[in-house]
């Protein structure tokens, strides 16, 4: 018999998403489809906030004002994002020689949010299962006194 529980089976969903976002980073980033890369990258962010609580202002008519996201993730992916709207003016404005230049550095702003999200998912358990011991180490001679 299969346990169907709802906590199991939403963790299952969120990875399985997850998954698929991030097989598509990899294609979009090596096509060189950097807005497509980045646009895939905000999915995934949108993914990782399910922990995060929401703050709802209103005002004195109990109308609803302004919506707040955590403040240290809100502001290290607002930068990641500025960063890499910086680049990509640059890098559509630049001409000739200075073109690849500024294409490259478009990537490396757009590979900083993808490493930054790859670090939250792992904090959150999300990611890679990082195992010192296992058989295969053992088998393939990887333990080196551990």
């Amino acid at each position: 018999m299969i346990d169907y529980t709802p906590e199991r089976d939403a963790s299952l969903g969120l990875v399985f998403r997850l998954n698929n976002l991030w097989a598509r980073t990899d294609y979009a980033m090596l096509e060189g489809k950097y807005d497509k890369w980045n646009n895939i990258l905000d999915r995934i962010y949108c993914n990782l906030l399910y922990r995060e609580d929401i703050k709802i202002k209103e005002n004195n008519k109990g109308e609803i004002i302004d919506v707040e996201l955590s403040k240290k993730d809100t502001k290290i992916y607002s930068y990641l994002s500025k960063q890499i709207q910086l680049t990509k003016n640059d890098y559509f404005k630049a001409r000739f020689k200075r073109k690849s230049l500024c294409r490259s550095r478009w990537y490396h702003a757009t590979q900083k949010k993808d490493i930054w999200l790859r670090k939250e998912m792992q904090k959150l358990r999300l990611y890679l299962k990082e195992n010192k011991k296992t058989p295969g180490n053992v088998t393939f001679g990887h333990l080196k006194g551990k």
